[in-house]
């Protein structure tokens, strides 16, 4: 009988990319064959990456947050 799986492992699934995706793709082949140096740089450069994004979708939160809403935004200009 096999062992059951840890409770963390089965509360959070090991994440997988599509396998037609080239950007995961180059990424595992890299990690599989690359040294622990290029793996740490690789996994760095991911890093560093999504704090990017989350820098540019908090910048536009926090741009949404500051403009306008409501009636003042809509001016009505008449056309004779």
């Amino acid at each position: 009988m096999p062992e059951p799986e840890p409770r963390e492992a089965q509360s959070h699934p090991a994440q997988r990319c599509l396998e037609f995706c080239p950007i995961c793709r180059a990424a595992e082949v890299l990690r599989a064959g690359g040294a622990p140096e290029l793996r740490g740089g690789i996994d760095d450069l991911g890093r560093e990456a999504l704090l990017t994004l989350r820098a540019l979708v908090d910048h536009y939160l926090e741009r949404l947050d500051t403009q306008p809403t409501g009636p003042d935004r809509v001016e009505e200009i008449p056309i004779e």
